[in-house]
């Protein structure tokens, strides 16, 4: 059986011009009537048996047409394709009536249920079998506003009665000629399947591409949302832009293209999703040059001037002509041969960094030599076993993924370098300027950042009350709380303490702020606590890390999670005490794989979370003692019975009352949950 990919395949070529003519007729006729003759060992064999020529055909429409015992010796022997160029003798006037005779001598076929595929429709037709409708596909009509043209893309169940003779009769209609432009067929295609197999490669079809569909474009968005954060951090790296642009466009041309080979059903769906591709197209490897050149370049060379010209007079050109033939005869070529050029492009840019050895060009280098490698080297080491088709499956990933993974590992170090730079400027000018520096336009933007990266409200649940508040040590702080709240009412709460603070400890805020929001709603708080462990790892941010403490709330239970923070103290109403749940684990950044611990606890009405960094406990009076855990435990025990907002204020003065005027060395984050 010819795969549903392979098929559209050969459609999507044609459309192009490189195929024209329909497939080869597989089923067997007999040399003196004409009549296709069906047989067990020919649906058996594992091929589609296409309901091709002989067909009778005639134009117009007459309800007769569809009878057996109608005598159509003197209609035209035509193909269903309708193929640009091969139209019938008798011309096409929009709706027209083709009869197939089809003989069924095996008696094992008789009332079996067997796979009927719809291989391609570009109009509307009914099916009929011995003169019985057994399917309509979209609505026929008499003229050009009564057709609704649909494709069906599941098998539909046939069964040939106990008799030897049968008739096959399709009315069919198309009155949109012009749509035929991007896919030059005008008509359909039949053919006949076992049942069980037939659904189980469709199924099979639809799951492989819809999961490489949502992957593929998961990843992608997740980069590009990435590095439009670091744009946003940082407007002036560009790259960044360019990149995220870049990576959106080819994680949309994948789910667009998956789509259009998978879910389309009709001839305006594909014409809608080709002129999207066209943009998507063009956006993808313009955004790609412009990223290249504000890499190794220092403004944009002349010669990208007609790239962009070439790109927006074919793309546009292709938009605006998709349903005539100056699409199909200009267009196209017009369009593959500014991707060509631009590949060729992009190739030497990157071939004389590296042979310049322009700073960190190896990457690209290597990163365009993995689509190559990966796919080979992989495939070969899982083809002679049980995942072959897991192979297969990343060979696709890695031409895809592998040069965008590169590219995002060098704008990593990059940006990594720039925000050394920036702390060292601002290191001298705190030298030089002492208290004074701090207060420069560039710290009071990052600390109005800062801010606005905070949650600005409280979370509204029925069952809890939450308060939160952070101080920090300097415009720029290292402590970092956050909330996500699904629709079904889990609350995840974090709080975290990045090592130092200033402008490195706000970087390091940052992504952690991103890569929090971006993670999945309902993974768990170790998953989360790993993934984010990993992006700041990657980031290559050297002796900077993130302590962090993840809880989530759902329906009274606690699951909390730590990384190298405090303890957590949790006040139990019904006995009136405070237990300390302290749980080991590394910051995050470090050493990848490292074990962290997690607990869940069911609470009760009156019960009081308190959630803290180290600020508060080792805050310092002018004797330089500190505050203490014990005696933050037993302040918390003073007013835990109050409301969260209360609680704060408490914690907050007597924190002040210790220091006794000594300036404050470090942020001091606390967060208090109430149960109701």
């Amino acid at each position: 059986m010819k795969h549903p990919l392979v098929l559209i395949s050969h459609l999507i070529l044609a459309a192009f011009g490189f195929i024209s003519q329909a497939p080869a007729q597989d089923s067997e006729l007999t040399p003196v009537t004409g009549i296709r003759v069906l047989t067990l060992d020919a649906v058996r064999s594992g091929k589609a048996e296409w309901f091709n020529a002989p067909w009778k055909y005639h134009p117009g429409d007459n309800p007769e047409w569809a009878s057996p015992t109608f005598d159509d010796t003197a209609w035209e022997s035509t193909d269903t394709w309708l193929f640009r160029g091969q139209l019938p003798k008798g011309g096409w006037e929009g709706i027209g009536w083709f009869r197939l005779h089809l003989s069924v001598p095996d008696k094992q076929l008789w009332n079996k249920p067997l796979a009927l595929q719809v291989a391609y429709q570009a109009g509307a037709s009914e099916i009929y079998l011995d003169g019985q409708l057994i399917y309509t596909f979209g609505k026929v009509g008499t003229q050009k506003g009564e057709e609704e043209a649909y494709w069906e893309r599941d098998p539909k169940v046939i069964s040939f009665s106990a008799k030897t003779d049968h008739l096959i009769a399709v009315r069919y209609s198309n009155f949109s000629p012009h749509q035929l432009i991007p896919v030059p067929v005008m008509g359909f295609g039949l053919q006949v399947e076992p049942l069980d197999e037939s659904v189980e490669e469709r199924v099979i079809t639809v799951r492989k591409g819809t999961t490489f569909q949502m992957v593929c474009t998961a990843i992608s968005v997740f980069l590009m949302l990435q590095h439009l954060l670091l744009f946003i951090f940082y407007p002036r790296s560009r790259e960044n832009l360019y990149f995220a642009i870049s990576t959106g466009s080819i994680g949309a041309f994948v789910f667009l293209t998956l789509q259009f080979l998978l879910l389309t059903t009709s001839m305006t769906q594909i014409l809608y999703l080709l002129q999207l591709l066209v943009i998507v197209f063009v956006l993808m490897f313009l955004s790609a040059m412009l990223f290249l050149y504000t890499l190794f370049y220092p403004k944009l060379p002349k010669w990208f001037w007609f790239f962009l010209a070439g790109w927006i007079v074919s793309g546009g050109f292709s938009v605006f002509s998709l349903n005539t033939d100056p699409f199909h005869v200009l267009a196209i070529p017009f369009l593959l041969l500014f991707a060509g050029l631009t590949l060729l492009e992009i190739a030497r840019v990157i071939i004389v960094a590296v042979w310049k050895k322009k700073d960190g060009a190896w990457i690209f280098g290597l990163g365009s030599l993995m689509p190559f490698i990966l796919p080979f080297t992989f495939g070969f080491l899982v083809s002679q076993t049980e995942y072959e088709e897991i192979g297969e499956q990343f060979s696709l990933l890695a031409i895809i993924l592998a040069p965008l993974f590169s590219m995002s590992v060098y704008l990593a170090r990059n940006f990594s370098r720039t925000s050394r730079q920036l702390e060292t400027e601002v290191l001298e000018r705190r030298l030089v300027e002492a208290e004074n520096a701090r207060k420069t336009e560039e710290l009071e933007e990052a600390h109005k950042l800062q801010v606005s990266m905070l949650p600005q409200t409280m979370p509204q649940l029925p069952n809890l009350t939450v308060a939160f508040e952070m101080r920090p040590a300097t415009e720029v702080g290292g402590d970092y709380y956050d909330f996500n709240l699904t629709e079904d009412g889990q609350l995840t709460l974090a709080i975290g303490d990045a090592t130092g603070h200033g402008m490195n400890a706000g970087l390091v805020v940052s992504a952690v702020k991103s890569l929090f929001k971006t993670s999945p709603p309902d993974a768990e708080n170790l998953e989360t606590l790993d993934r984010i462990s990993q992006g700041i790892k990657s980031m290559n941010l050297k002796r900077l890390y993130m302590a962090m403490t993840l809880v989530t709330f759902k329906d009274n239970m606690l699951t909390i999670a730590a990384a190298g923070m405090p303890p957590a103290l949790l006040y139990r109403a019904n006995g009136n005490r405070v237990e300390e749940i302290f749980l080991e684990g590394m910051p995050l950044g470090g050493l990848i794989g490292t074990e962290r611990e997690e607990a869940s606890y069911q609470l009760q009405g009156g019960d009081t979370l308190l959630l803290m960094s180290d600020g508060l406990p080792e805050m310092l009076n002018p004797q330089n003692e500190m505050l203490d855990y014990p005696k933050t435990k037993e302040l918390f025990a003073e007013v835990a019975t109050q409301s969260p907002q209360v609680i704060l204020d408490h914690l907050f003065k007597a924190g002040t009352s210790w220091a006794e005027g000594e300036p404050q060395a470090d942020d001091v984050t606390l967060v208090v949950i109430k149960v109701k």
